[in-house]
């Protein structure tokens, strides 16, 4: 074995070992963010009262469903020519505080709309469609911040 080989093994050593301990950290990207949670110091019923105006406001009827109340979700939307999306949010809390989680889930659109993929979870990301849908929803987040 060379001398400089000889030099680099327990270094290269070392840092595969390290690797290894720490999960393969270095190579782990940072998980995708899927909801956006909402934490209000308000009752859960006040917090339901916010939540179903800023989906009206921000121009998102509510389907009727027999959870409506804690898990209200928007009707199908379009994103543009290129998706058709629906936003959901699950509310909980107390009398004191409350938080709400905002989701969303898509179908890209081919066909001028005649056919429809399979649906997917919304994510924050760099897609076009699916920053154009968190934008939205980041929309959404604030005007649940914001009291009426």
């Amino acid at each position: 074995m060379t001398r400089s080989l000889a030099n680099r093994l327990p270094v290269a050593l070392l840092v595969l070992a390290s690797a290894s301990f720490t999960g393969c950290s270095v190579f782990r990207r940072e998980p995708e963010q899927k909801s956006i949670t909402v934490e209000l110091a308000v009752s859960r019923a006040e917090a339901v009262r916010r939540t179903t105006t800023a989906f009206r406001e921000e121009g998102y009827p509510i389907r009727p469903t027999l959870t409506s109340g804690l898990q209200p979700e928007s009707e199908p939307f379009r994103q543009g020519n290129d998706a058709e999306a629906v936003f959901h949010a699950t509310i909980s809390g107390t009398s004191r505080s409350s938080h709400v989680v905002l989701t969303g889930t898509y179908r890209r659109l081919r066909l001028r709309g005649v056919v429809k993929d399979d649906e997917q979870e919304l994510k924050k990301s760099d897609d076009p469609v699916e920053r154009a849908l968190w934008n939205r929803l980041e929309q959404l987040r604030i005007a649940i911040l914001q009291p009426k």
